[in-house]
């Protein structure tokens, strides 16, 4: 569907609305009869389920009427209005944008599920019958309610987001960011160079320290107590004991590395287990598998490995988490708690990966 047009925009909310609304009617007229047939039925999770999908889906839909509010108390232009003054023209500007965005944003979210849009109001009377069905729905159910109240807050809602939504989602499943949420995390984009004095002897670093990679010889490198002696290794020169931080890592060759954060004073000589407990957090691609590397390690499906990868720390709440940086999609978060300063760690694991840290500049949350 084109959305170019703010029209097309309305219209577009509009129609997802009126399917929404017609589903609500449906499940509010059928309570009484799945209530009667909750007391037959001999799988009774089964229709908790049903009537907590349709419990969702009213709350969601009651959300969404706010749109209706907006439309109407919105100062559209009009051609027949000659004394619109600078203040009314910006308002009406910044509210038709919100609009478009809206509907591009839901429109996104709408084909990321696989759910074409003259489709949506059947899958949704479809959603009680399977709880499988809901959890791929709710992307769109979560887009309308964090559109709405990012309003609000551009700092608030993101980041009470990040703490609810992260804190709880299963590992191994893509889930899908918000723009608005997107764009905070951007918005901690760091500056991360790489450690000469840190880096595995048969590690290459290029001149301006953002790429790494294993070179075909040892390098002559001064001794240091902080540089890896058997694993592939490299630190990021700054280190962070507070804020928020991110940056984005480009992976080729679709090689074998780890990647993530350690402690100032973890070990660094001798092979060791990578875990939260020995200071670090990290995400390994091994030779058939794809791991977080908790204790026990939590194994990943491997379409989530990621060419482009994100890493976002915020110190005070206990998170680190890793993104698909293309697709803007969650991974896996680790969350605890944080003592001294933590630095970037970077392992191309094999001749081939090659890792590149994308300058803070090129960061963008579109």
């Amino acid at each position: 569907m084109d959305l170019r047009s703010l029209q097309e925009c309305v219209q577009f909310i509009q129609h997802w609305k009126e399917q929404v609304d017609q589903v609500c009617k449906a499940g509010r007229a059928s309570r009484k009869g799945a209530a009667e047939k909750e007391k037959r039925s001999s799988d009774s999770r089964t229709e908790r389920s049903l009537e907590e999908s349709r419990k969702l889906i009213l709350e969601w839909a009651d959300e969404l009427r706010h749109v209706d509010k907006f439309l109407k108390d919105t100062p559209w232009a009009s051609e027949n209005q000659q004394h619109e003054t600078k203040e009314d023209k910006d308002a009406t500007e910044k509210a038709q944008l919100r609009i478009m965005e809206w509907a591009k944003e839901l429109h996104k979210a709408t084909e990321s599920c696989g759910v074409p849009s003259d489709e949506l109001g059947k899958v949704l009377r479809l959603l009680g019958l399977k709880k499988k069905r809901l959890v791929k729905m709710l992307p769109l159910l979560e887009f309308i309610t964090w559109s709405l109240l990012k309003e609000e807050s551009t700092t608030m809602v993101p980041r009470l987001w990040l703490l609810a939504k992260q804190r709880t989602w299963k590992a191994g499943i893509p889930r899908y960011i918000p723009n608005s949420v997107w764009s905070w995390i951007c918005s901690a984009a760091a500056d991360v160079t790489l450690d000469p004095m840190t880096n595995y002897p048969w590690l290459q670093l290029s001149d301006d320290q953002r790429r790494v990679q294993e070179g075909i010889s040892e390098s002559d490198v001064p001794d240091s107590s902080q540089r890896f002696d058997s694993w592939p290794c490299v630190l990021g020169w700054e280190g962070y004991n507070s804020g928020r931080h991110y940056w984005e890592v480009n992976i080729a060759n679709n090689g074998y590395w780890r990647i993530g954060l350690t402690t100032a004073d973890s070990k660094r000589q001798g092979r060791f287990p990578m875990t939260p407990k020995d200071g670090y957090w990290t995400l390994w691609r091994s030779t058939h598998n794809f791991y977080a590397c908790s204790k026990p390690e939590t194994e990943l499906p491997i379409s989530l490995v990621p060419r482009r990868i994100g890493i976002y720390l915020d110190y005070e709440e206990g998170q680190i988490s890793f993104y698909n940086a293309e697709t803007k999609t969650h991974i896996y978060t680790f969350t605890g708690s944080f003592r001294g300063k933590l630095y970037p760690l970077f392992a191309p694991m094999d001749g081939r990966t090659l890792m590149t840290i994308i300058h803070p500049d090129e960061i963008s949350p579109d």
